[in-house]
């Protein structure tokens, strides 16, 4: 190794150390844990103090002489912006470098694959930085999420059909949105992203977002599977029922033909949060339409489970209204599995329905880390 690798190695180890700390830390701990001499340490977080990475946030006792000063991470030293879209909103939300949100806003906008449409959303995100404030110097990047097939290496969206789009150029987007670095992808493998994140675990994980469309991801050994054709997860259209409700993607009897929230709010003509109001305070024909939509919805996740065996985390819009109902939808489906007597493998997205903009923000994130 040359001596320029050696002093980046040195770097990345530093710095990766005092992220993963659950407690602040001293140069000591940090020459021990890494076997690094003193000034290699001092030297490195002196940069790094400098750079407003880290900071000094106090003393230890010592029974005599100098007083150890511990060393933390600035979290909010650098933050990126997650945009999500929606047929007929946005969400907005900006994480630190530990995935904490700084800041979030939903805005109710209709979607149209237009110059419009796209000059008003990059409005948007100005006015969300102005207005929390947030530094633009410290920005890391944008991550934008769209509910539908991404592939990223030919930078096409493929198919969003809440969106009513088919074979879309990226290269048709980016400009609104170049003054900063850019990462698209699918609404639910950025979620399922930052569950994956958090957890941090080598557990397989499967993760089902329900909105107003219903999709996937997958995450195997830590990593995303996304088949052969970068379509995996697309669990929204898995025939659930043969011949029956008109999907918008133009088959029928899809999972999201029976599971997306639409079925709770725009067939009613109210919104989801007036439905789970509505369901808390007894009403019956409310409770009715819940109780059919659940026989669908755990039909669906029993499919899963029993296909991949492995975790489900359920989010999107959804899941933020689950909490009371989980233990009843955990027992649904293990009474339409074989083996499951136990429903913990199913929870519910940390994220609630800010999963996908924490996922595309995260992007930008890992990048940074991975620089040093």
């Amino acid at each position: 190794m040359t001596s320029t690798a050696l002093r980046q190695n040195n770097r990345r180890r530093i710095y990766q150390y005092i992220y993963e700390s659950p407690q602040p830390v001293t140069k000591q701990d940090v020459a021990r844990a890494l076997e690094l001499s003193m000034p290699t340490v001092s030297s490195n977080l002196q940069d790094f103090l400098s750079e407003g990475l880290l900071s000094y946030t106090g003393t230890l006792a010592s029974t005599g002489g100098r007083k150890p000063r511990v060393i933390s991470l600035v979290s909010d030293a650098r933050f990126s912006v997650g945009l999500s879209i929606m047929d007929n909103a946005l969400r907005l939300t900006a994480v630190d470098l530990k995935a904490q949100e700084l800041a979030q806003q939903k805005i109710f906008l209709p979607f149209a694959h237009t110059p419009a449409y796209y000059t008003q959303v990059s409005q948007l995100v100005e006015a969300f930085l102005d207005a929390h404030p947030l530094p633009r110097e410290k920005m890391l990047g944008l991550g934008i999420t769209f509910p539908g097939i991404v592939d990223r290496e030919q930078q096409r969206l493929i198919f969003a059909p809440t969106l009513g789009l088919r074979d879309v150029s990226l290269e048709e987007i980016r400009p609104y949105f170049d003054r900063y670095p850019l990462f698209i992808e699918n609404d639910a493998n950025a979620s399922g992203y930052a569950e994956s994140w958090l957890r941090k675990s080598t557990r397989n994980l499967v993760y089902l977002s329900v909105e107003r469309g219903v999709g996937g991801a997958l995450f195997f050994n830590s990593g995303r599977y996304t088949g052969d054709n970068g379509r995996s997860g697309e669990f929204g259209h898995i025939r659930l029922v043969p011949g029956g409700r008109l999907c918008r993607c133009g088959r029928h009897g899809c999972l999201e033909a029976y599971c997306s929230t639409s079925r709770l709010s725009d067939d009613l003509d109210i919104t989801l949060d007036e439905f789970f109001t509505m369901l808390d305070n007894g009403n019956d024909q409310i409770a009715l339409t819940w109780q059919r939509y659940l026989s669908h919805l755990t039909d669906g996740l029993a499919m899963i489970r029993m296909a991949l065996d492995c975790d489900i985390v359920l989010g999107g819009m959804l899941a933020a209204h689950l909490e009371k109902h989980l233990d009843t939808i955990r027992r649904e489906v293990c009474r339409k599995t074989l083996f499951d007597h136990n429903g913990d493998f199913l929870t519910l997205d940390m994220f609630r329905a800010n999963g996908a903009c924490v996922g595309a923000a995260l992007h930008h994130v890992n990048d940074f880390l991975s620089s040093f």
